[in-house]
């Protein structure tokens, strides 16, 4: 079976499945990102462990755990979590006899608890944003949305996975310019302004469909702004393999890779569409925090 097939048939698989959880929202979204930003970790953990680096990947493990589910409770608790998480695990390192690499250690298991549990957990945000009872009265009294949240959360993984299928399938057809060779030999700058141009047109397409409460312009910003978060997400998990010498995260999703291959791009668009929409509101007058 080619390549290709894989793909498409997880695709297939997953494009209904995906949609199901994020309709669903609560604890199945819930529990879906937990599993995603675990499943990832390992992964991480394991390209590290190709170059004989070891993590204290179970402490990491829970305090991932903790932050993902402490962003289902509002973005004040959510920031207090890190916040006391970064101070314990400050003080927790302290506990090892070897100084030496302190600061190597505490760099790399800070960046996974950010990358994976920070990042990831804005999706959760994001889907619950109808929970801020002004940005819910607006969307539902001006807007004329009732899930505001699912409704922003299709927004951002269709313009995000047809950015990345649009810088792929072109960029292997018609690419001959490498964008970043050193980072990631695949990518040209030809497949890299076609999935920009595709993560547009899909803002607006499901703008349309799904009657999402902005104006067409704000839509090509915000579908711009998904496409090129996404590529530098995608160009950093890139670095990280390239820094290790490895290809793919895993091979838990046939034709794609790991979680981490697949999800990369999402894991800085979360965060960035989540204070997008915040700073909207702000802009239209509305309080939200």
């Amino acid at each position: 079976m080619s390549n290709l097939t894989k793909r498409l048939l997880t695709a297939l698989v997953g494009i209904p499945f995906l949609y199901f959880v994020i309709k669903l929202g609560g604890i199945i979204f819930l529990i879906f990102i937990t599993i995603l930003a675990i499943v990832a970790e390992l992964e991480f953990f394991k390209l590290l462990e190709s170059k004989n680096i070891q993590l204290q990947k179970y402490t990491i493990l829970i305090f991932t755990f903790i932050l993902v589910i402490s962003s289902n409770f509002g973005y004040p608790i959510f920031a207090f979590a890190l916040t006391i998480i970064l101070i314990v695990f400050f003080i927790l390192e302290l506990r090892k006899k070897r100084m030496d690499d302190y600061i190597d250690r505490i760099g790399l298991s800070l960046f996974s608890i950010i990358y994976f549990g920070w990042f990831l957990s804005h999706a959760i945000l994001l889907r619950n944003i109808d929970n801020l009872s002004e940005i819910s009265k607006y969307t539902e009294s001006v807007q004329g949305q009732l899930d505001i949240g699912f409704v922003a959360l299709v927004f951002v993984f269709a313009c995000t996975f047809l950015n990345d299928t649009g810088a792929y399938f072109f960029g292997k057809l018609f690419g001959k310019r490498k964008l970043i060779s050193r980072i990631s030999p695949g990518k040209t700058k030809e497949g890299t302004i076609a999935g920009l141009i595709l993560a547009v047109i899909t803002a607006l397409v499901v703008n349309y469909l799904f009657n999402y409460p902005i104006n067409y312009i704000q839509a090509i910003a915000f579908g711009l702004l998904i496409g090129v978060t996404a590529l530098f997400g995608d160009l950093v998990e890139s670095s990280i393999k390239r820094g290790v010498g490895v290809k793919d995260s895993g091979g838990i999703l046939p034709g794609h890779g790991g979680v981490l291959d697949r999800f990369d791009s999402l894991i800085f668009v979360f965060p960035v569409s989540f204070y997008f929409i915040l700073i909207y509101y702000l802009v239209v007058g509305v309080k939200v925090f």
